[in-house]
């Protein structure tokens, strides 16, 4: 409107009537909801569209505009909140609603951003209508299907056109106190006719399963049908969006240009990245910077076993698939490391104090603190909860974390901590017999810490919260190139060195820190000062 009519006299008018006729909102929480109706009326922008103190998960509106069985709208976006429990019978978020009125809650409860995302995308126009929304990434990524994740991604697919999935990095949302990974998510509903045939496709391949009815027949069939209707997907990554993890500004910003609209250079951009892929989709290249790429929908949704959709993961796996440099031999994780369990119940020994073992992120060992949090006062057997079971890690081992790997989380077991156990979130690798002349595990070990493995492992945790999981075969799927063994120890003594002259840097610092203290402390002469200093 401003650029069509501008300086016209009806501009204003023309702004006003599209808010009033076009535009509507939902926010549950009374102020805020009061706030932006005022801010919607001082900028004379149709403020009454406004729903306030009410769910979106609802089925009354004052506004009937707003009618869930009415799906009329063009483009629903929002920010929903992450996490939240959905009850049967809860008025606060889902008013006169039920459950069972959604197709992807079971039972009696369900996360928010399902329901939410369901709702959303229902009450898109058939064919025209678009969603654009922030999602956490567990709902692209999480593989159980109690969590209903898995359930959404079939649902996605089976009723929209994904246009676009842009990862944000951990500290998008971070300023205002949340903690989740994130990305957006951008789709098109389907019209009518391509959902009644992409439906009959599906019917069609679940009758060839050899269970129809099973959660597996729908999957297969949902990858089968999606072949035959392909199209074209766009996927980002983005790392720099305008401010630094600790909230200043930033001018580096890959989503957009803030110089205006229409500058939005495709060399610099995700957006303009996107404009371009728009264009023409079927030739369109990936790029490094930023990192886009291309994908068909059923590759997308077969690419991974869990139908996993999160753009951090498809992105790295286009980036592996380069060839090894020269003189390197390629193998994965799984083919020359194995898993060995040996387990025990530590309350079965009362009188036994065992060496409980946690990992830092610097890649260290140390034996966990009792007394401190829910930790008991010892680590003798009696204080351990009766039947719980813990893993016996011996020396020659690899031990990493589930949670942590990817903040650099993996260690390798020496004499000190033979014999100590850990939880089942710190499972422990030995290197397969028939390699133990192909790779050297301290070299392994500053291997997945270096930068090209923490964004391998960053690509396949699961999850949203800080406590992103790194699921075992995707761990072992993960290539490495190795060169001689005699190249690894190289590496290995020369590394290792400068980590021991680094370490009595510290020492002596320490001395230096200790003696200022004295000085600071007591009355002291400056004979015994220089003689501190010069220690």
């Amino acid at each position: 409107i401003d650029e069509a009519y501008a300086g016209q006299h009806e501009q204003a008018r023309r702004k006003y009537d599209f808010a009033q006729n076009n535009l509507y909102g939902i926010e549950i929480h009374e102020k805020l909801g009061r706030i932006c109706q005022t801010n919607l009326m001082l900028h004379k922008d149709g403020h009454t569209n406004v729903e306030v103190d009410r769910s979106c998960l609802d089925t009354t509106f004052k506004n009937t505009f707003l009618d869930p069985n009415e799906p009329r709208f063009s483009l629903v976006v929002g920010n929903p909140p992450f996490g939240d429990d959905v009850k049967d019978g809860d008025r606060d978020l889902l008013g006169n609603n039920r459950l069972a009125n959604f197709e992807l809650a079971t039972g009696n409860s369900i996360k928010s951003e399902i329901v939410i995302l369901e709702r959303s995308i229902k009450w898109l126009a058939p064919g025209k209508g678009r969603l654009g929304m922030v999602v956490p990434d567990g709902i692209l990524n999480n593989s159980g299907e109690i969590s209903r994740c898995p359930a959404f991604r079939r649902f996605l697919f089976r009723n929209t056109q994904i246009l676009a999935i842009v990862s944000l990095p951990d500290h998008a949302f971070r300023k205002s106190g949340a903690q989740n990974k994130t990305s957006l998510l951008f789709a098109r509903r389907l019209t009518k006719s391509e959902k009644a045939a992409l439906d009959r496709l599906i019917a069609k391949y679940r009758k060839e399963h050899r269970d129809p009815s099973s959660v597996a027949a729908e999957e297969e069939a949902i990858g089968k049908a999606l072949a035959e209707h392909d199209y074209q997907v766009f996927l980002a990554e983005a790392e720099q969006i305008g401010f630094t993890p600790a909230g200043r500004t930033n001018p580096v910003n890959e989503l957009y240009s803030r110089d205006g609209p229409r500058v939005h250079a495709p060399e610099t951009t995700i957006l303009g990245q996107y404009r371009w892929f728009r264009n023409n989709p079927d030739i369109y290249e990936a790029t490094d910077t930023p990192p886009c790429l291309a994908i068909t929908a059923s590759n997308l949704y077969t690419a991974h076993n869990t139908h996993r959709i999160d753009p951090k993961y498809h992105i790295f796996k286009h980036v592996e698939e380069v060839s090894p440099p020269q003189g390197l031999d390629v193998y994965t994780l799984g083919a020359l490391l194995e898993q060995r369990e040996e387990t025990i119940v530590p309350y079965e020994y009362p009188d036994r104090e065992f060496l409980t073992i946690t990992l830092t992120q610097e890649g260290r060992l140390k034996p966990r603190e009792p007394g401190k949090g829910k930790y008991p006062p010892a680590w003798h057997g009696a204080y351990f909860p009766e039947g719980q079971k813990w893993w016996v890690v011996r020396e020659g081992g690899v031990i990493l974390s589930r949670i942590d790997l990817w903040k650099g989380c993996v260690a390798v077991l020496n004499e000190a901590f033979d014999g100590g156990i850990v939880t089942n979130e710190f499972p422990v690798y030995y290197v397969r017999p028939e390699h133990e002349k192909t790779v050297d595990l301290r070299y392994l070990q500053l291997l997945l810490r270096t930068r090209y493995f923490q964004r391998a492992i960053r690509a396949i945790t699961t999850g949203h919260s800080n406590r992103r999981r790194t699921q075992q075969a995707d761990f072992e799927a993960l290539r490495v190139f190795l060169p001689p063994m005699a190249v690894q120890r190289k590496v290995v003594r020369a590394i290792t060195g400068v980590e021991r002259a680094l370490g009595e840097k510290r020492k002596i610092l320490r001395k230096k820190l200790a003696a200022l203290d004295e000085v600071m402390l007591s009355h002291m002469t400056p004979d015994r000062l220089k003689e501190l200093v010069s220690r």
